[in-house]
């Protein structure tokens, strides 16, 4: 049965000693070691769009996570958990910062976080440690290339991709979109007739067939194909997971590692093992309307890709599973502080496909947060809602650090004093056409004070003649968001409602 982490047995736990293993003399920060005499290594490992929705941790009825429900049961379990956005670039920022959109205004895919928070991240909290990153996601790489002076060591996304991809990652750093839509039109040329130039054409002919032989060796274990980002950048979750262990091995301690692989972000193309496992397994998913920004995908499509979700789950799940198994054999958890989350979900319901979407709902914003404290036995699971940006305040706490004056989340129990008569609000954003110097006009916001939550979307074209629309739900009664509650309780709607007014209001400052 899990148990609870006592406060008493979590301070007992935090002063484990770290390895004794000696560092080189101009490695070692006498800063770090004055405040925590004992420092402990943090290993947040994000994996992109991993919903909770389709989690079997979580209650979901395929087994989408039989390794994590194994490992559970030495970990904290999170299971009202949110991002702080419903793709990437804001779920991204609010974790790597602790702030919420309507503060790193991090809004529009491939932005970067307004100047004052270029400096406002977990990297520069943690200035003393060895603080090192890596993404598959080009979209999350320009978040961290913005708080590349925070890192001691930047794995440029090329290293754990198949084949390094110099014409982008090395020759055009900077400015890897403008490149690949470059590079992707010299090649439609090229593969024409028409190229740019002859050595372009010689050069492109090299490159393609280097790079297809490496493809064609892995290409019997992925039937879908092999997992891409771009159609060009080819990747496996097993070279990414053995990069982290090759460089975490060696790293000097203690060490911050953020590693943000893509999977099981679309195209979901699951390993050989995992193709077909959920082939007519007879499930099928709660029916649901489409709702007002349904895409018009068909529902056959949905529940394909959602079966094509869940098998690549799998594959997250089984190289997850080697990872932790990896390292503790090699007794770097004795005292290493393990996270797994996400930055956002993914939706297979109203009509919605994937998660680019002013939907809040469950499945694109109820994300997985467990956290593995060095040598802990026992499970402990929480249920009160909290957020991604409640993550660098508790790890600064972990540190025994102050949590910065910038962060707006709060400390994750049960590493925090609880005060569970008023519990802290939980707030998600997904703004739509705002630019970094002007004020939100059009977004959604979402607001859980449990056991309700509420959905406020304005601003909107699809909501005319209305310029507002406001969902309302009973979490505990009704956790498939069913039934929308604002017209049968118009006071809760109106009492939520004013607060989520009232926040943006207080919290909408553009830079």
């Amino acid at each position: 049965m899990p148990s609870t982490l006592s406060r008493r047995e979590f301070l007992k736990l935090s002063g484990l000693l770290s390895a004794s293993a000696a560092l080189p003399a101009y490695l070692l920060r006498p800063a770090a070691l004055d405040s925590n005499p004992n420092p402990q290594n943090i290993l947040i490992v994000v994996f992109d769009a991993w919903s909770a929705s389709n989690t079997s941790l979580y209650g979901y009825p395929r087994q989408t996570t039989p390794n994590l429900e194994r490992l559970a049961d030495r970990a904290v379990v999170y299971h009202q958990h949110y991002s702080g956005g419903s793709f990437t670039t804001p779920g991204t920022a609010s974790l790597l910062t602790g702030a919420l959109p309507w503060s790193h205004r991090a809004f529009i895919l491939n932005d970067t976080v307004q100047r004052s928070y270029a400096r406002q991240s977990i990297f520069h909290l943690f200035e003393s440690y060895h603080r090192i990153a890596y993404t598959h996601n080009p979209i999350a790489n320009t978040l961290l290339r913005q708080f590349i002076g925070a890192l001691d060591h930047y794995i440029p996304m090329h290293k754990l991709y198949l084949d390094q991809d110099f014409l982008l990652d090395i020759l055009f750093a900077g400015d890897r979109d403008i490149a690949t839509v470059s590079v992707n039109r010299a090649l439609k040329n090229i593969e024409s007739g028409y190229a740019y130039s002859p050595y372009l054409s010689h050069f492109y002919d090299r490159y393609k067939g280097r790079l297809a032989g490496k493809r064609s060796r892995l290409e019997p274990d992925f039937p879908r194909g092999i997992p891409n980002y771009d159609g060009i950048s080819y990747f496996t979750l097993e070279q990414g997971i053995d990069g982290l262990l090759s460089q975490v091995g060696t790293m000097a301690q203690p060490f911050l590692g953020y590693y943000h692989f893509l999977p099981p972000h679309n195209p979901y193309k699951t390993r050989r093992d995992f193709f077909n496992q959920f082939t007519e397994d007879g499930y099928n998913p709660t029916p649901k309307p489409d709702h007002l920004f349904a895409d018009a995908s068909p529902q056959e499509n949905i529940d394909k890709r959602r079966r094509q979700y869940d098998e690549y789950i799998l594959y997250v799940d089984y190289e997850f599973g080697r990872l932790y198994q990896q390292l503790q054999a090699g007794g770097l958890l004795e005292h290493t502080w393990l996270i797994l989350t996400s930055d956002h979900g993914e939706m297979f319901e109203r009509g919605i496909l994937g998660h680019m979407t002013p939907s809040l709902h469950q499945p694109v914003i109820h994300i997985p947060l467990v956290i593995f404290p060095p040598n802990q036995t026992n499970r402990l699971d929480i249920h009160q809602p909290t957020s991604a940006i409640d993550l660098l305040p508790t790890l600064a706490t972990i540190a025994t650090q102050e949590s910065p004056s910038w962060a707006e989340g709060q400390v994750l129990p049960p590493f925090g004093e609880l005060n569970p008569s008023n519990p802290a609000d939980v707030f998600a954003l997904q703004v739509e056409e705002t630019g970094e110097h002007n004020h939100i006009t059009q977004g959604t916001l979402m607001l859980v004070r449990a056991p309700y939550k509420l959905i406020w979307f304005f601003g909107y074209p699809q909501l005319a003649p209305e310029s507002e629309r406001v969902e309302l739900y009973d979490l505990s009664a009704d956790p498939q968001e069913l039934h929308n509650l604002a017209s049968e309780q118009p006071g809760m709607a109106a009492d939520l409602l004013a607060a989520a007014k009232a926040r943006l209001a207080a919290m909408d400052q553009p830079g």
